[in-house]
């Protein structure tokens, strides 16, 4: 998939540090807290499919042509930097020369290759980058898997569907997906959602949403919005 600069849609699956928000005030806790690794396995819409590698750690070692980062469970992962690497973070896309050793960063990666770093955070982040949006890994995405692990050992599965919601009562939703594929999951207090800004927000008809479940029961819905207003960019 060519990386174009049109619109970064990479929502909670692959931002390992984002798996905790603020709902009402109180900090809230989503599933991929505490994950420094996931597989990501996408159908798209035109039924190709390709899988993804994101890890989150603090860079360790950095030279024109590769990056290591170190996890939080210490294990230490390298990747390829090429031409075609994007850094992105806030929103913003900057060049490499701002990659710098001790920022935390996420790597979205393919075969040994960084396509993307991303949320650079720490002493020395960069600042006022380019705010033209970006294509990601996730656009025009269909439905997928999600294995994450996380910093204590422990892994979780979870089935990844973009789509919209066409009915919501007494804790079920019904959702349609692009490729006309209606499915049915469940959803709780416990269920954590969230707007394309990270926001605490609610569910509701006619809302669009990238859903993270397991068993059909939602864990996360990220990036909800009205399908009727342009999809805010990240």
């Amino acid at each position: 998939m060519t990386l174009k600069r049109i619109a970064l849609l990479i929502p909670a699956a692959l931002a390992l540090a984002a798996g905790t928000a603020y709902a009402d005030g109180q900090p809230a806790k989503g599933p991929f807290a505490g994950a420094v690794h996931a597989s990501v396995a996408i159908t798209y819409q035109d039924g190709s499919q390709q899988t993804w590698t994101v890890d989150g750690g603090r860079i360790t070692a950095l030279s024109a042509s590769s990056l290591t980062l170190t996890r939080r469970d210490r294990t230490q992962v390298s990747f390829a930097i090429t031409s075609s690497t994007i850094v992105r973070s806030g929103g913003a896309t900057y060049g490499l020369s701002d990659l710098k050793v001790g920022l935390a960063a996420q790597v979205v990666s393919q075969n040994g290759a960084a396509d993307i770093v991303r949320n650079l955070r720490g002493d020395g982040a960069p600042d006022g980058g380019d705010p033209s949006a970006i294509d990601g890994p996730l656009a025009k995405s269909v439905t997928g898997t999600v294995d994450a692990q996380y910093v204590d050992g422990s892994s979780q599965s979870f089935e990844y569907d973009r789509a919209v919601i066409t009915a919501a009562d007494n804790g079920q939703l019904t959702v349609k997906r692009a490729d006309g594929k209606q499915l049915t999951l469940s959803y709780s207090d416990s269920t954590l959602v969230r707007d394309c800004k990270g926001q605490h927000t609610n569910l509701a008809v006619g809302d669009g949403g990238d859903f993270f479940s397991q068993n059909g029961a939602v864990a996360l819905a990220g990036c909800v919005h009205q399908m009727r207003r342009t999809r805010p960019q990240a």
